[in-house]
C-alpha cells in the first residue's frame, strides 16, 4: 500500500497541478519514474508544508525524470508535445505548459561513468547529475490533488541540500540562488521537522554544541546528508565543502552577496557551513 506522507491538497497552484497531472498519465503509461527537484521542491517543503515563506518563490517546475536512454526521453517528449499542451524551447530540456516553464532533466542508466548527462544531437550540452539517484531513492510522497488524486515524489531537504551545493559548483559563478537556498535549509533545518530530534534522538550533538539549536541543527543536516549519498558524491560534495579551488570561500561570498548580508560578518557564514561540514564528514569518516 502507498504511503502518503503529506497532503497539501488545495495548497499548490493550480496550472502546476494541471500540468503535473498531464506529465504523471504519461510517465504513467511509459513507465518512468520521476520527481520534483528545484526551487518548486523547495517551496513544497517550506511553503507548502511548514509554512516557512522562501525570500522567493518559483513560478516554474523542475523534474528529474530516471530513464534508461535518450530514445526514452525522446518517446516521453513526443508523447508530451502530442497532447496539445506542451511546446518546446530553444533550450534542450525546457518546455512550456501554458505560461508554466518546464525543465525535465533526465537521470540514471542514461548518464555516463562522471554521471554526468551530454544533450542530443550535438552532445555539446552537458549537466551533472550526481546527487539524484541518492535524493530520488530516499524521495517522500507529497499529495498534491485529491481530486483527481496527484501523488508526487519530492526529495527530503539532505537530499535537496546536497543536489543544491552540486548545481551551485557545476555553474558557478552563475548560480548563486543555489547557494541562497542551501542557507535557508541550514538556517531552518531545525523547524522543518528536527527540533524534537534534538532533544530526543541527538541530545549529545545539542550538548555539543552548547544547546545552540540552529548550530547543532545545520551538524545535524550534515550528517542526514552523509547518511544517503553513496561514495562518488560523498567525494564530489567533501571537495566543495573542503574547499577545493576556493569553493568554500566562494559559496560563502555567494550566500553573502545573494541575500545582501552586508551586516552579517562572513564569519558567521562561514561557521555555519564549516558546521554542515563538519556533520557531513564525521558520517562518512564513520563508515570507513
Amino acid at each position: 500500500m502507498k504511503t502518503i506522507s503529506f497532503d497539501l491538497s488545495g495548497k499548490i497552484d493550480q496550472q502546476k497541478i494541471e500540468a503535473l497531472l498531464a506529465i504523471k498519465k504519461e510517465t504513467d503509461i511509459l513507465n518512468i519514474p520521476f520527481f520534483v527537484v528545484g526551487a518548486f521542491a523547495r517551496d513544497i517543503i517550506f511553503k507548502h508544508y511548514y509554512d516557512i515563506t522562501p525570500r522567493r518563490m518559483t513560478g516554474d517546475i523542475d523534474l528529474g525524470i530516471n530513464i534508461a536512454d535518450w530514445e526514452q526521453f525522446d518517446m516521453l517528449i513526443t508523447s508530451l508535445i502530442s497532447t496539445g499542451k506542451f511546446s518546446r524551447t530553444k533550450e534542450p530540456q525546457r518546455y512550456i505548459f501554458d505560461s508554466t516553464l518546464i525543465d525535465i532533466v533526465p537521470f540514471g542508466a542514461i548518464s555516463d561513468e562522471q554521471l554526468k548527462i551530454s544533450w542530443p544531437p550535438e552532445h555539446k550540452i552537458f549537466m551533472s547529475i550526481v546527487g539524484f539517484k541518492e535524493a530520488f531513492e530516499n524521495s517522500i510522497i507529497f499529495r498534491l490533488n485529491s481530486d483527481p488524486e496527484l501523488d508526487i515524489k519530492v526529495p527530503t531537504l539532505p537530499g535537496l541540500a546536497v543536489m543544491k551545493i552540486i548545481s551551485w559548483k557545476e555553474k558557478y559563478p552563475e548560480r548563486s540562488k543555489d547557494a541562497d537556498d542551501l542557507l535557508l535549509i541550514m538556517h531552518e533545518y531545525e523547524h522543518a521537522g528536527n527540533f524534537d530530534r534534538l532533544y530526543v534522538s541527538e541530545q549529545d550533538l545539542l550538548m555539543e554544541e552548547d544547546f545552540d539549536n540552529q548550530i547543532a541543527s545545520i551538524r545535524l543536516l550534515g550528517r542526514d546528508m552523509g547518511m544517503i549519498v553513496d561514495k562518488d558524491t560523498a567525494k564530489v560534495v567533501r571537495s566543495i565543502l573542503e574547499g577545493e579551488n576556493n569553493d568554500f570561500q566562494n559559496l560563502i561570498i555567494d550566500v553573502i552577496r545573494e541575500r545582501k548580508m552586508f551586516d552579517h560578518k562572513f564569519e558567521t557564514i562561514s561557521l555555519h557551513l564549516e558546521k554542515l561540514k563538519k556533520g557531513f564528514i564525521e558520517v562518512l569518516e564513520k563508515e570507513l
